[in-house]
Order: C-alpha cells, then structure tokens, then sequence
C-alpha cells in the first residue's frame, strides 16, 4: 500500500490504524529511520492493495499490521526510531521485496 503527502512525496504503508472515526497510516519515509502516522484525510492513496502477510490487532485501536511488527515485536521500537528495530524490519521488508534494495 502507498500513500501520497500533499508534497508528492510516495510513502510505503505498513500498518492501518482505526481510532474512533479516524483511519491513520503508519509509513515508512526514506532518511527517517522509524514509522510516521499518517492520517488519512491529509494524503491522498495511490495503491491501496496490501501486498504483504498481515496481523489484525485490537486493544485501544483497531489495526491491521505487517505482520513482523507483531510477531517480531517491533512495532513500538520502531515508533521510537530504534536502530536495532528499524534495521530488522527493514531487511524483512527488503526481502519481501516491499521496498526497493537501495531503500535505507
């Protein structure tokens, strides 16, 4: 799934939030090493099919994750920017082929 900022920049999506009444994207924008939320009524989507295993996960929210965000328990080190985190998940999404190789 990608969405699209109001400055033309492509972020890849990796998890869908639903808080309330309110959608949000978490993304992953190239030179920011963690996830950003995204909430939908600001970006535009230009490719709304989810092309990777997903987790459906519910406590606060409603969320639909990648799937290593929950199995590899990197969803909140990644919010952090942890570099440990980041990096694991970036080598898992790479080889799924979800990101492009000279993505960092």
């Amino acid at each position: 799934m990608k969405i699209k900022e109001s400055d033309g920049t492509i972020i890849n999506v990796f998890a869908i939030y639903w808080f309330g009444d309110e959608t949000y994207f978490y993304g992953l924008p190239k030179n920011y090493g963690g996830l950003l939320a995204y909430r939908a009524s600001q970006v535009s989507i230009i490719d709304p099919e989810i092309s990777f295993s997903a987790i459906y996960f519910e406590n606060n929210a409603k969320s639909i994750q990648h799937w290593a965000l929950m199995k590899e328990k990197l969803l909140d080190d990644i919010l952090e920017r942890d570099d440990v985190a980041y990096n694991r998940f970036l080598h898992i999404i790479k080889s799924e082929g979800l990101v492009e190789s000279d993505f960092y």
